[in-house]
C-alpha cells in the first residue's frame, strides 16, 4: 500500500513542513540553483513526454510493420481481399478451396512482404524519400517475383505427383508477369497512403504542439498580473516581505519559462505551487490554509506544466480571498487504474460560488484544451459544485 501525506497545515511562510516536503521528494526550500541550471539545459523532446502521443515521435513514413496491432491489421485486410477476389472468381470454381487457395498465397506474400519491410526499415530510414521508396518498391516487388517463383515451382512438381491438379497456375510467365503488375500498383497505392498519412500526422502535431505553446502563453500573462498585484500590495505596508515575493516570483518566472516539451514532473508542479503559496500566505497571512494529500510514490509522474497552480490560484481567488475568515484549499491526488487523478477543493458560499464563474472560466478551459490535445478522450476537467464546497478535478494518463 502505497504511503500517502497526511493533511497538514501551512506554515506562516506559506510552504509545507520540512518533514512533509521530503516525503513530496521536493525538501523544504526552493531550489533556485536547480531551477536556474534547467533553463541552460538541453530540451528533451518528446511528444509522448508531453502526452501528446501514445509512441515516441518518429519522423518516417513507414510504420513499424513488426507491431502486432499492424500485423493483425495487415492479416484481416489480406484475408478480406482474398475472399473478396474469392467471391469474384467464375461460377464453376469451388469457393472455398478459391478462397482457400488465395488467401494461402495472399497471405504468404503480404506477411513476408511486411517481415521484409519491417527488417529493412532502419536502413531505409537513412536514405532520402525518393530513394527509401524505391527501395520499398523494388524489396516488396522482388518479394513478390520469388514467392510467385516458389509457388509455380512447388505447384508444378506436386502436380506432377498428382497432387492439388487444378490449383496451380499452367502458365509460367503470365503467372509471373500478372502478379507483378498487380504488386507494383497495389504497392506504389500503399506506399503514396503510407507518406501521406505521415505527412498528415506530422501537421496534427505541430499544430497541437503551437496550440498547445499558444495556451501555455495565454496563461502566464493572467497569472503574472495577478502575481505583480500580490507584490504591489506589499510595496508600502511590508517592503521586506515584498522583496521575498519578488525572489519568489523570479523563480516562478524561470519555472514557467521553461520548454513545455521538456518532461516536467509532478515534484516540479507541486515546487512552483508552493513559491506561489509562499507570495499568497505574505498577503492573506491566517486566512489561508492549505492540505496536501498527494501519494508520494506520484512525484516522478509527468504532468503538463502550469496545470495545478492555476487551479491553486482559482482557489485563494475566488474561494478563499472573499470569505472574510478564510478557508482551507485541499490538493489531493491518487492512481486510479492507469489514470492520475488530481483534485483541486476549496470553499465556497452562494455569494463567492456566484461570482467564481467568470474568473474561473479562462483557467479551467485553458486547461480543459491542453488536457485534450496531449491526450486526447483519456485527459479532462471536471467541476463539481455540492454545499460549501467547490472541487475541479484532473484526470489524465500516468506516465513516467
Amino acid at each position: 500500500m502505497q504511503p500517502v501525506l497526511k493533511p497538514q497545515q501551512m506554515s506562516k511562510s506559506g510552504a509545507i513542513s520540512p518533514r512533509d516536503a521530503r516525503e513530496l521528494g521536493a525538501g523544504n526550500r526552493l531550489d533556485r540553483r536547480r531551477a536556474a541550471t534547467s533553463m541552460n539545459t538541453p530540451a528533451v523532446p518528446s511528444w509522448r513526454r508531453f502526452a501528446f502521443d501514445s509512441a515516441p515521435h518518429d519522423d518516417f513514413f513507414l510504420p513499424d510493420l513488426c507491431a502486432p496491432r499492424i500485423v493483425l491489421v495487415i492479416v484481416l485486410v489480406l484475408e478480406l481481399l482474398a475472399l473478396t477476389l474469392a467471391l469474384a472468381r467464375p461460377g464453376g470454381a469451388i469457393f472455398f478451396t478459391e478462397l482457400a487457395r488465395i488467401s494461402l498465397f495472399m497471405q504468404w506474400l503480404g506477411l513476408t512482404g511486411a517481415a521484409a519491410l519491417c527488417y529493412s526499415r532502419r536502413w531505409l530510414a537513412t536514405l532520402s524519400v525518393p530513394a527509401a521508396v524505391f527501395a520499398a518498391f523494388t524489396l516488396l516487388t522482388a518479394n513478390v517475383l520469388i514467392l510467385s517463383e516458389a509457388a509455380f515451382l512447388i505447384g508444378g512438381n506436386l502436380s506432377e505427383r498428382g497432387i492439388g491438379a487444378g490449383l496451380f497456375p499452367d502458365s509460367h510467365w503470365a503467372f509471373l508477369l500478372r502478379n507483378a503488375g498487380i504488386s507494383a500498383i497495389a504497392t506504389a497505392m500503399l506506399l503514396r497512403y503510407f507518406f501521406v498519412a505521415h505527412q498528415w500526422g506530422l501537421h496534427v502535431r505541430a499544430e497541437a504542439r503551437s496550440r498547445i505553446h499558444a495556451l501555455q502563453a495565454r496563461i502566464r500573462p493572467h497569472f503574472f498580473f495577478n502575481s505583480m498585484n500580490t507584490i504591489a500590495s506589499l510595496t508600502r505596508s511590508n517592503p521586506s516581505r515584498a522583496e521575498e515575493a519578488v525572489a519568489d516570483l523570479a523563480d516562478l518566472f524561470r519555472a514557467t519559462m521553461k520548454d513545455s516539451e521538456e518532461p516536467y514532473h509532478m515534484s516540479e508542479e507541486l515546487e512552483l505551487c508552493r513559491t506561489y503559496l509562499r507570495m499568497e500566505e505574505l498577503r492573506l497571512g491566517d486566512r489561508l490554509t492549505v492540505q496536501w494529500q498527494i501519494d508520494a510514490a506520484l512525484m516522478p509522474a509527468i504532468v503538463p506544466s502550469l496545470s495545478i497552480q492555476p487551479l491553486l490560484e482559482n482557489a485563494i481567488h475566488h474561494g478563499i480571498e472573499p470569505l472574510d475568515g478564510g478557508g482551507t484549499v485541499l490538493v489531493a491526488g491518487e492512481l486510479s487504474g492507469d489514470d492520475l487523478v488530481i483534485t483541486v477543493t476549496n470553499p465556497v458560499t452562494d455569494m463567492t460560488g456566484r461570482f467564481m464563474r467568470p474568473g474561473n472560466r479562462l483557467a479551467l478551459e485553458n486547461i480543459r484544451e491542453r488536457l485534450n490535445l496531449a491526450y486526447g478522450e483519456r485527459g479532462g476537467v471536471d467541476v463539481t459544485e455540492e454545499e460549501g464546497r467547490y472541487t475541479v478535478t484532473l484526470r489524465f494518463p500516468y506516465e513516467e
